[in-house]
């Protein structure tokens, strides 16, 4: 960094009246954004004792914040609200889900079940009369001879 800017910097700082309106830009921009930051800047920038490399400064600290992600308080609130709205909504639709699902498994296991039965019972009837064929066939031959 080039020490005339490091000076200039430091002495920007040590006055009272940046120091406070340093504070409050960061004050504005996790509050409203940084666009509402900006804008106070330049409205307090104007005054004596401001360095002249002040606005450079702030430009390169909003492109920091823009490039980490930063987003303002009030923001972020509704976000995290509406994370917890669709975490909600996410488990009521599991818990839905879950249920069709085991409804569905009870009706297709009853209709197995059923279906099952009635396989057996054919499968009953079938051998019922192949085995009335063979008794009568085997007492048709036993009878003749």
């Amino acid at each position: 960094m080039n020490p005339d800017l490091l000076k200039a910097l430091m002495g920007f700082y040590e006055n009272p009246a940046n120091r406070q309106g340093f504070l409050e830009f960061f004050s504005k921009a996790q509050q409203e954004g940084m666009e509402a930051a900006r804008k106070f800047w330049e409205s307090s920038a104007s005054g004596p004792g401001t360095a002249p490399v002040a606005p450079e400064l702030f430009e390169q600290m909003i492109a920091f914040y823009s490039s980490l992600g930063f987003v303002p308080k009030q923001k972020f609130d509704e976000v995290a609200k509406e994370n917890e709205a669709l975490k909600k909504e996410n488990e009521f639709l599991r818990k839905t889900i879950q249920e069709l699902n085991l409804k569905v498994f009870e009706e297709g296991s009853s209709q197995i079940q059923e279906t099952w039965k009635n396989v057996v019972e054919k499968q009953m009837a079938m051998n019922k009369e192949l085995s009335k064929g063979f008794l009568d066939l085997f007492n048709q031959s036993s009878g003749k001879e």
